[in-house]
């Protein structure tokens, strides 16, 4: 079987599987602070994943992963980021959003210049979600002829994460229930539960410790199982989506 991932295509390889389906995907995430108990790649695995799965029932080239987004929302400038203002959580790593965005528009635009009729752009970091939103409006939805779709892991099964947080409050949060079953979908020897409640008492700053000690109690609840009917929810979403850009 050929893989759907753009590096490990040979050309030829490449061009067969471009005459079948000439359609991209795209994900991109920072590496990002998510509490003791989960990876620095809990925003970068779930997006890509979902393209992996996509490609495979539609077809098309899911191009590498990009490693970065910007911080807050709308996304902070070079100038916010560097005043020192803004927590940034480190050991997380984020980029300005000018940057992030001049970036996602030039693969875009290579990937509408080789001729990709289509291509679905998700965002695994909510203000990524959320510029890709954004650039999708501002563009309305075509760039250089090529049909796109920028959204994220988050905006997708919106209606998912306010029913789960309507039956347990703040289960949806950054780093909380929610997000940890994600990756215990798609990387569960990342993730360790037993050292979620050590959260509130680390030293350092995270974004976790914003959260109650019920909140961070709930914590260890997070199972696989409901990342995976996240997952699977927003990869029919977004195959739904990927055929209707490419019938347009």
């Amino acid at each position: 079987m050929v893989s759907h991932r753009w590096e490990d295509l040979l050309p030829e390889e490449f061009y067969a599987e471009f005459a079948r389906a000439p359609l991209a995907y795209m994900a991109a995430a920072a590496p990002e602070e998510h509490g003791l108990h989960n990876p620095l790649g809990s925003d970068m695995w779930p997006p890509y994943e979902v393209c992996l799965r996509a490609a495979e029932i539609t077809g098309g080239i899911v191009f590498p992963l990009i490693p970065f987004a910007p911080a807050y929302f709308p996304g902070l400038s070079r100038d916010e980021m560097r005043s020192g203002e803004k927590e940034l959580y480190p050991p997380s790593l984020f980029v300005s959003r000018e940057l992030c965005e001049l970036a996602y528009t030039e693969v875009l635009e290579g990937m509408a210049d080789m001729g990709f009729r289509a291509c679905i752009a998700l965002g695994g970091h909510a203000p990524a979600d959320q510029l890709l939103q954004d650039m999708t409006a501002a563009h309305d939805g075509v760039i250089r002829g090529m049909r796109f779709f920028g959204a994220g892991t988050y905006s997708l099964v919106k209606d998912v994460l306010t029913d789960l947080a309507r039956e347990r409050p703040g289960s949806t949060g950054h780093g909380t229930l929610w997000e940890t079953s994600m990756i215990m979908a798609v990387a569960p020897e990342h993730v360790d539960l037993s050292r979620a409640g050590g959260v509130l008492r680390y030293p350092r700053p995270s974004q976790l410790q914003a959260n109650s000690a019920e909140v961070i109690g709930m914590i260890p609840d997070a199972n696989a199982e409901l990342g995976e009917k996240t997952l699977g929810i927003t990869v029919e979403r977004v195959v739904a989506k990927a055929n209707e850009l490419l019938a347009e």
